[in-house]
């Protein structure tokens, strides 16, 4: 598809940028401490993480399949894996919005109006938010050092269950629409507009759903928050679990908070400062830092990039033809 060419130039963009923020923030901290550090780390511990991190992916694929399922989607498995693992090449772009990358290839490939693909892609940002500040707030509950300077962060969060639930709300999205009406792109676009907020409540919506997939959701990002604990273990600081879930979980929140690509800097100085908070040195707290973002946000992006060169004939052929027609624009 004509778009993931222009994503690809951003992505190496953003890599570069990521590359010389890392580069400053050793210099800061010095090479020699960090390198040795580094090569203490127990190379006994790098399976484990790696299960970590695919216990992430894979239960997030879970999700992906049961959204896609609770609005009557139904595409070839081989198709949905590859749409989805490939799209954490995007997870490097500003509040990951280029994971619509899903969506439009959904549309151009399989017929599935933006409508219900772009909605499917919200959700699950939703809930990984959710989810995420859940964890934050059970670990909050143990944290004996200070959060100066997290009580915004925190604040902005806790708005979001508030969403899910508006968002549910006939009488809600019916008043969202008639302000949408006023501006002259909603209107040409009302009746997707309207199939969008309705395939969203769908979403988000359910007694049973709704529990499960943020279980789901919980279990997906815990899998993470283990990989810091496992680090700091092996970088000598071992952290107790609570602690590094929290740590984990409010860096991933500032990172997302500041729409940042990637989270870059925002997650790692907030690992790295509540690290410090917790007792540990300046330099093993960016060790720790920098390997768990290792093990987590650039092994995803290794991921997505290995399944979009090995399908790219399929990512980047034209729309096609038998796919139109084949979805209405709403549910």
């Amino acid at each position: 598809m004509n778009g993931a060419r222009s994503w690809m130039g951003r992505i190496f963009a953003g890599v570069a940028v990521a590359i010389l923020c890392y580069a400053v923030l050793v210099a800061l901290t010095g090479w020699r401490d960090l390198s040795r550090q580094l090569g203490a780390f127990p190379l006994r511990y790098l399976p484990l993480l790696l299960a970590f991190s695919l216990s992430n992916y894979g239960l997030r694929f879970l999700r992906w399949e049961i959204l896609l399922r609770r609005l009557d989607v139904r595409i070839p498995l081989r198709d949905s894996a590859a749409i989805f693992f490939a799209s954490f090449i995007m997870v490097i772009t500003p509040g990951k919005v280029g994971e619509a990358f899903k969506a439009g290839f959904l549309w151009e490939r399989h017929g599935l109006s933006p409508a219900r693909g772009l909605p499917v892609v919200l959700a699950e940002r939703l809930f990984d938010f959710l989810a995420v500040f859940l964890l934050a707030c059970g670990g909050l509950f143990f944290w004996h050092g200070t959060l100066s300077g997290m009580s915004t962060a925190i604040l902005i969060a806790s708005l979001l269950p508030l969403l899910l639930v508006v968002l549910r709300s006939t009488r809600v999205r019916s008043w969202l629409l008639r302000r949408a009406s006023r501006a002259a792109y909603f209107q040409r676009h009302q009746l997707g507009l309207t199939d969008a907020l309705e395939a969203l409540a769908r979403l988000l919506g359910g007694r049973r759903a709704l529990p499960a997939v943020l279980l789901l959701s919980c279990a997906a990002w815990a899998a993470e928050c283990l990989s810091m604990w496992l680090v700091s273990r092996g970088c000598a600081a071992p952290l107790p679990l609570a602690d590094a879930i929290f740590i984990y979980a409010a860096g991933t929140l500032v990172g997302s908070l500041s729409f940042l690509p990637g989270g870059l800097g925002g997650t790692e100085g907030t690992i790295i400062w509540l690290l410090t908070e917790s007792g540990v040195a300046a330099a093993t707290s960016v060790t720790i830092a920098l390997v768990v973002r290792v093990a987590t946000l650039w092994l995803a992006l290794l991921i997505g990039l290995g399944v979009f060169l090995a399908f790219r004939r399929l990512f980047l052929a034209g729309r096609n033809p038998s796919a139109a027609g084949t979805s209405s624009p709403g549910l």
